[in-house]
């Protein structure tokens, strides 16, 4: 018995029988649809990094102690930015097991897949998806703190200079607003810097840097808007 001969029977005493091409076509049409969602996940965890750059002042950074790693983690929101990874990794991965991955190396791949979330996160981010995203997410889960919660926080310590909220009257050299405690202050802007694009009239939503002067009196030094948006905002502040 030749070695031919032989092959044959041994496929045949262990019933050995050929993979249907379906098999292959519908396992590389899974992986695809894997890495599909895998870039989007990680689109849409790129998306709402960008967003909470875009609501934070790095000045601000400068009212905190500790280190530099201690002073972004205040800010950055470390669960997107951990899901970014995970959701970059899953689309490598899912791709590297299609049957065609070989005709590119592993930091083609990398390249590739991370610029396309990058391009991906970036429109959905300019387009406002990320907000939207970023909200019903903090609504659907009650132990998240969502992005704008946690700058309110940190606009909220006027005996570190930083006090925020809705401008409710405007009058000569003074602002009466109202915190997101629903405390009432007294604004002093006769020497603040005031963002340009501001009209600092009744409705729109600030943030101050400056100083208590006693009670609920604080005296401006810097004023600019809450969010990345100039002119009138007539909703309260999402959480």
């Amino acid at each position: 018995m030749n070695l031919a001969d032989k092959i044959v029977q041994n496929i045949k005493d262990d019933h050995i029988t050929p993979t249907p091409k379906w098999f292959f076509t519908w396992g590389n049409g899974l992986k695809g649809l894997l890495f599909v969602l895998f870039i989007t996940l990680g689109s849409l965890a790129f998306s709402v990094v960008l967003f909470a750059i875009s609501q934070s002042d790095f000045k601000l950074l400068s009212h905190f102690g500790h280190t530099m790693l201690e002073k972004i983690l205040v800010v950055m929101p470390i669960l997107w930015l951990v899901l970014l990874v995970v959701f970059l990794s899953g689309s490598i991965l899912s791709v590297l097991q299609a049957s065609r991955a070989y005709k590119f190396t592993f930091d083609k791949w990398v390249a590739f897949s991370t610029g396309l979330s990058i391009v991906l996160g970036t429109l959905f981010f300019i387009t406002g998806g990320a907000q939207l995203f970023e909200q019903k997410f903090a609504t659907s889960i009650e132990s998240y703190e969502s992005i704008q919660e946690k700058k309110s926080k940190i606009w909220s310590q006027p005996q570190l200079g930083m006090l925020s909220g809705k401008i409710i009257e405007s009058g000569d050299q003074r602002l009466t607003i109202t915190d997101w405690r629903n405390e009432n202050w007294n604004i002093i802007i006769d020497s603040a810097f005031v963002a340009p694009r501001l009209t600092l009239e009744a409705g729109e939503l600030i943030k101050i840097n400056g100083n208590i002067v006693d009670g609920h009196t604080f005296e401006a030094e810097r004023i600019t808007p809450w969010g990345g948006m100039p002119g009138k905002c007539s909703n309260e502040k999402n959480n």
